[in-house]
């Protein structure tokens, strides 16, 4: 079923209305810029209706909640709410990406959680400092040598990776083919677009990739270092507390989600920072606001722009409407961040904003467990660019989005180094 709708808004109050049609979260004009239509979906009495036709999914489509104390209730509750996909999935065979601890529901998810908690807390994170100081010194410098250097490619895209194979122990030589699966395997695992032309290099890419963390795993089991995997190893072998399909999907969404979403985060704000060059000048003359412009950029432009599968597990209520068990709902980050019923200006970039409650982490039990690494390497890469690169500038060359919609990040951002 297509829902074909006709709506006329204004983006601002100084502005002429525009017409807008039912959101296609593939078109050019959403990838480049979906915060139009993320305001139509705040003007609607209710949640968005989004058809989608995955014959994996034994849902007809999702409700998509855009205003931020909507989102803020959706992200909270566990008691009405699973993430689990064995509830639209049943009795079918699931991948070792579908166990991955975002798609688990307590006890499951506290207990997987648990395993990895304590490897990502603040005092665990800093003792990668000097690692992280030395990519990114050696990036900025390998940039500075390019006559044509581009952020995303040559920096954003690079230094998650590295952190995360290093922190992980993945041979940081295999990260082109990382790059190749978690682009096949996040464009699949996004129900919110229409096309299934993906489907199939999604499902060779989740099988590659499984095959892949097998082999590496008995590498480790015979030639034990001390490393994440190892850990997770342990966990398996000794300790009894992760299955072996848990144990690689485990290592699937520690190296997908350790890059993905911190690659969207750099790339993100070095392009806000230069579009908005008033504000970046403030940053320069006041080093103190970097932790309170980095917040800035992950609300204006969230490198996570909607939350992971929700299923409704009994009749229940969210933004006024009624649901019955059984119904996909949908916690729009991207949209709840700029709801001008919680952010003054929401349209703004402010890098001394305050209080700054965006969502781009999620919030309550799924809580993205790796915001403090991410958080450290945008703090340490911003600080040395500013140091080391002062007058970076855009290229005239335009930038290119990826066409990832559930996650927003640059695939290209040419720059000038003077």
């Amino acid at each position: 079923m297509t829902i074909k709708l006709l709506i006329l808004y204004n983006l601002t109050k100084n502005m002429t209305a525009q017409t807008i049609t039912t959101i296609d979260f593939e078109s050019p004009e959403f990838i480049s810029n979906p915060y139009p239509a993320y305001e139509y979906m705040r003007s609607l009495n209710g949640p968005y209706w989004q058809p989608h036709s995955r014959s994996d999914i034994e849902v007809p489509g999702m409700w998509l909640f855009s205003k931020y104390d909507d989102v803020v209730q959706l992200l909270k509750d566990s008691s009405s709410i699973s993430k689990n996909l064995e509830k639209v999935r049943p009795g079918r065979q699931l991948s070792a990406f579908d166990h991955i601890m975002l798609n688990q529901d307590p006890p499951n998810h506290t207990r997987l959680r648990n395993l990895v908690n304590k490897v990502f807390t603040p005092k665990q994170i800093k003792l990668l400092n000097p690692r992280i100081e030395a990519v990114v010194d050696k990036l900025i410098t390998d940039m500075q040598s390019k006559p044509n250097p581009d952020f995303a490619t040559d920096f954003a895209n690079l230094l998650p990776m590295m952190v995360i194979a290093d922190f992980m122990g993945v041979p940081y030589e295999d990260h082109q083919m990382f790059y190749s699966w978690a682009l096949n395997i996040l464009c699949g695992y996004d129900i919110g677009v229409k096309s299934t032309d993906n489907f199939v290099s999604y499902k060779q890419s989740l099988q590659e990739m499984d095959e892949y963390f097998a082999i590496l795993i008995e590498k480790y089991r015979k030639n034990p270092s001390d490393t994440l995997i190892d850990s997770l190893i342990a966990a398996h072998d000794n300790e009894d507390k992760l299955s072996s399909i848990e144990l690689v999907s485990m290592c699937m969404l520690l190296i997908i989600a350790g890059h993905e979403t911190t690659a969207n985060m750099l790339s993100s704000g070095m392009n806000i920072f230069l579009n908005h060059p008033e504000q970046f000048d403030l940053l320069k003359k006041h080093p103190e606001y970097m932790e309170s412009a980095i917040e800035e950029t992950l609300r204006f432009d969230s490198p996570v722009q909607r939350g992971t599968f929700r299923i409704t597990t009994k009749e229940c209520e969210f933004g006024g409407k009624k649901f019955h068990e059984g119904e996909q709902i949908v916690a729009v980050l991207g949209a709840a961040n700029r709801d001008p019923a919680y952010f003054e200006e929401p349209n703004r970039f402010d890098i001394t904003r305050n209080p700054n409650r965006h969502l781009s982490f999620g919030l309550g039990i799924h809580f993205c467990i790796g915001a403090f690494l991410a958080r450290n390497e945008a703090f340490i890469s911003f600080t040395r660019i500013i140091e080391r690169m002062p007058n970076i500038k855009l290229s005239t060359s335009p930038p290119i989005w990826n066409k990832k919609p559930l996650f927003r990040g640059l695939q290209s951002l040419p720059v000038t180094i003077y």
